[in-house]
C-alpha cells in the first residue's frame, strides 16, 4: 500500500524547516549596537520636549536632571531603532538587524548609565515599520540593581507561569511517547503538550528580565513570530483530534489556510518583501479560526444526544482561551503590556485539567487495547507451545500473496505416543513443549512458527532461500542433539521435509505445504527405520 501524505506529516515537515531555520538564525541574525557604559537602571521622568519629524522620527530632550551620583536610563522600544546622546556625545545606539532573518531590533529594553553631572540626554527613536511611528514611550531613571530586582519581582509570577506551561507540555509529550505512540490513541494529548510548550516558551521570551538577559532582540523577535505561527497549527490539530473528530473539510480548509499563511510569511520575509511583523495578522486570524473551531465542535457536542462528559471543561476551556487571545490582540494593537497574564493562569488551569483527562482517557484507551491484543492473542496462538495456531495459518494465507521465495517447513515429532505410554502424559507435554520450542527458536527470527495440530508443526518463510533453509535445519538438529544429551527421559527426534512456493505447481500455500508434508514423512520414516536422531532431507 501507498503511503498517504496526511496533513499531520506536512505539519511534521513544517516543524522541522522552523527548527531549522531557528538554528541557522540563532548564528546569523545580528544587530549593530553601541554602548559607552553598559552599567544598567525607578522613577519615571517626563522629557522636557518632545518632537517628532515628517519621516516619523522622534526626539526627546532631558535637561538639568538632578542628582548627585550616576544613574541608569530605562525606556521601552517595540521594533525601533534607537540612539542616545548625552552632552551631544553618542552614548548608545540599537539598530535594526538586516538578514533574512527580519530586518528590526526587536522589543528592547533600552538601559544605559549616565553620570551625574550630564547636563542634557536626547534619545532618538525611528520606527522599523510603519506602524510604529506614533508608538509612546516611557522614561525611567533610578539604580540598575534595583530596577533589574523590581522588573524581576513584576514578572516572576508570569515567568513561573510560562515554565509550568513548558514543564506540563514536556510531560504530556513524553507520556504519550513512552504509553500511547505503539497504539496510535490520545494524538490529543500530543498536540496539547506541544502547544503547551510553544505557548510557555512564547510567554516566557516576551518577559521583561528575559528582554534585558537576552540581549540578541532581533532572533527574539524572530523566535515569537515562529512559535507564535506554530501554536495556531498546534492547537487546530488538537481540536481537531479532540473535539471535531468528524467533518474532514472544515478542518483541512483551516490546515492549508494555516500552513499556506506560514509558506506566505517565510517567502515575503525571505524575499525581503514584508517581515513577521509586517504579516503576523494572518497568525492572528489562525488563532481566531482556531476559537472559532473549538466553538463549532463544543456546540455540535451540545447539540448531539451524548454530550460527553467533557464538554462542560471545554467549554469552560474556550472561554478562557478566548480571554487569553483577545488580551494578547488588544495589547498588541494598542501597545498595551502586561495584558497577557490575566488569560496565562487560567490557560494554566486549563490545560492541567485536560491533560490529567486526556491522559486518564487515554490510559483507558490503552487497558482496553491491550485486552482486545490479549484476546487476539489467545485467539491465534496455541497455549501449549506458544505457536500460533491453525485458525491464524488459515487467516495468514488467506490475506498472504507469496512470491517465489517462499519456503514452507513441515515438522513432526516422532514417538510422541510412545512417550506417553511409557513415561506419561507430563513427560509427553514437556517432549512437545521443548520441541516447540527448539523450532521457535530457530525459525521464528525469519518466518512464522504455526502448530498444526497434535505434534505437526509448520514454519512459513518468506524472501527466504534453499541455502537458508538447510543452515536452519542444521543447526535445528544440532540443538535437537544437544538436548537429548542433557535429557534423562525424553529422546527428542524431529522430522522435517520443506517446499518452495512454484506459481506453476501450487494454486495457494496450501499445496506448496502438502509438497512439504510429503517430504517430511518420507524424512519420518527414514528416522524410524535408521534409528538416528539427525534428521536429513
Amino acid at each position: 500500500m501507498k503511503n498517504k501524505i496526511t496533513l499531520q506529516s506536512i505539519y511534521t515537515v513544517f516543524l522541522c524547516i522552523h527548527v531549522f531555520l531557528l538554528i541557522i538564525a540563532g548564528f546569523t541574525v545580528k544587530e549593530e549596537k553601541y554602548y559607552l557604559r553598559e552599567e544598567k537602571s525607578c522613577v519615571e521622568i517626563v522629557p522636557d520636549s518632545h518632537e517628532i519629524s515628517d519621516d516619523g522620527i522622534q526626539r526627546y530632550t532631558f535637561r538639568d536632571l538632578p542628582g548627585d551620583r550616576d544613574y541608569c536610563f530605562l525606556f521601552y522600544t517595540n521594533h525601533q531603532e534607537v540612539q542616545v546622546y548625552a552632552d551631544n556625545e553618542l552614548i548608545y545606539r540599537r539598530d535594526r538587524a538586516d538578514t533574512v532573518f527580519g530586518h528590526t531590533s526587536g522589543a528592547v529594553w533600552n538601559m544605559m548609565e549616565f553620570s551625574a553631572d550630564t547636563k542634557e540626554i536626547v534619545v532618538v527613536v525611528k520606527a522599523v515599520y510603519p506602524s510604529g511611528e506614533e508608538n509612546s514611550h516611557i522614561f525611567y531613571r533610578g539604580n540598575g540593581v534595583d530596577l533589574l530586582r523590581q522588573l524581576v519581582s513584576e514578572s516572576v509570577f508570569a515567568m513561573g507561569v510560562s515554565l509550568l506551561l513548558v514543564i506540563i507540555g514536556i510531560c504530556m509529550i513524553v507520556y504519550w511517547l513512552f504509553l500511547c505512540r505503539k497504539t496510535k490513541v490520545a494524538l490529543e494529548l500530543l498536540y496539547i503538550g506541544i502547544s503547551a510548550v510553544l505557548i510557555g516558551i512564547w510567554a516566557f521570551t516576551e518577559e521583561k528580565p528575559v528582554m534585558i538577559l537576552f540581549d540578541n532582540r532581533a532572533y527574539a523577535s524572530y523566535l515569537t513570530y515562529i512559535l507564535l505561527m506554530l501554536i495556531g497549527v498546534t492547537f487546530m490539530f488538537f481540536v481537531k483530534h479532540y473535539i471535531v473528530k468528524e467533518g474532514r473539510y472544515l478542518h483541512k480548509f483551516l490546515a492549508v489556510f494555516a500552513m499556506g499563511g506560514m509558506f506566505l510569511m517565510m517567502i515575503l520575509q525571505g524575499l525581503n518583501i514584508a517581515d513577521f511583523k509586517e504579516t503576523v495578522w494572518i497568525v492572528h486570524i489562525v488563532l481566531v479560526g482556531d476559537l472559532l473551531y473549538f466553538l463549532l465542535g463544543i456546540l455540535k457536542k451540545m447539540r448531539g444526544r451524548r454530550r460527553g462528559k467533557h464538554v462542560g471543561l471545554n467549554t469552560a476551556g474556550l472561554a478562557v482561551l478566548a480571554l487569553a487571545v483577545g488580551l494578547e490582540l488588544y495589547a498588541y494593537y494598542t501597545q498595551l503590556a502586561d495584558m497577557q497574564i490575566f488569560g496565562m493562569f487560567g490557560l494554566l488551569a486549563y490545560i492541567m485539567i485536560l491533560g490529567m483527562e486526556v491522559a486518564s482517557d487515554a490510559a483507558e484507551k490503552i487497558a482496553e487495547l491491550q485486552k482486545a491484543e490479549i484476546y487476539k492473542e489467545l485467539a491465534e496462538k496455541d497455549i501449549l507451545t506458544g505457536c500460533y495456531n491453525r485458525n491464524a495459518y488459515a487467516e495468514d494465507i488467506r490475506k498472504g500473496t507469496f512470491q517465489e521465495n517462499v519456503f514452507v517447513v513441515m515438522f513432526d515429532l516422532n514417538n510422541l505416543k510412545a512417550c506417553n505410554d511409557t513415561l506419561g502424559h507430563m513427560e509427553g507435554d514437556r517432549y512437545l513443549t521443548d520441541s516447540a520450542d527448539l523450532i521457535r527458536r530457530t525459525f521464528e527470527s525469519r518466518g512464522k512458527v504455526y502448530r498444526m495440530g497434535g505434534d505437526e508443526f509448520c514454519a512459513v518463510m518468506e524472501n527466504s532461500s534453499e541455502q537458508e533453509i538447510r543452515a536452519l535445519i542444521k543447526s535445528l538438529t544440532e540443538e535437537e542433539a544437544a538436548y537429548n544429551e542433557r535429557s534423562q527421559t525424553v529422546r527428542m527426534q524431529i522430522a522435517i521435509g520443506f517446499a518452495q512456493y512454484d506459481a506453476d505447481r501450487d494454486s495457494d500455500l496450501d499445496r506448496t505445504r502438502s509438497r512439504a508434508d510429503e517430504l517430511m514423512y518420507l524424512n519420518k520414516k527414514e528416522l524410524k527405520e535408521a534409528g538416528e536422531t539427525s534428521a536429513a532431507v
